[in-house]
């Protein structure tokens, strides 16, 4: 009886560690350039010849800092969430949410005539990053597959 009792604590214990290990988020922390002919880009800016994301993740907590490159120019915009879920102000001119979802992390931001919604995710492996944007508004919607290789 006694094996018998050790036995359920120990299938019991196997099934809270898998459970912790599923509830994991990754990590999506590092410098990531665009991969130009992986990505499927519906609609780019005139001149559009390259981006860099780099992600600092620390827990529930992703800071973003996006460059997209115009030839020698460059268009920085950088942002903090917290994946929780709550609705907070984004950059002053945002309403936006984080949400952990199944290995992804999914990122919406909306204001009055824009709504803009990223499923964040690793690729084939972790050397992948890909940004899955579905975008509303100004100045036409899309929806943009943006593959990135780890720097």
């Amino acid at each position: 009886m006694k094996n018998n009792r050790y036995t359920w604590i120990a299938v019991l214990c196997l099934f809270v560690a898998h459970g912790s290990l599923l509830a994991q988020q990754p990590d999506f922390s590092g410098t990531w350039v665009l991969n130009l002919q992986k990505s499927k880009l519906e609609h780019q800016k005139e001149g559009f010849t390259g981006s860099l994301f780099i992600i600092k993740q620390k827990g529930d907590c992703l800071r973003l800092t996006r460059y997209h490159f115009f030839g020698k120019k460059k268009n920085k915009l950088r942002f903090k969430m917290r994946a929780d879920g709550k609705t907070r102000k984004i950059k002053l001119l945002f309403r936006g949410k984080l949400e952990k979802q199944d290995n992804t992390l999914k990122s919406t931001l909306w204001r009055k005539h824009f709504l803009n919604v990223v499923q964040y995710k690793f690729g084939i492996d972790q050397n992948e990053f890909i940004a899955d944007e579905v975008y509303t508004g100004y100045p036409q919607d899309h929806h943009n597959i943006w593959v990135f290789d780890r720097q």
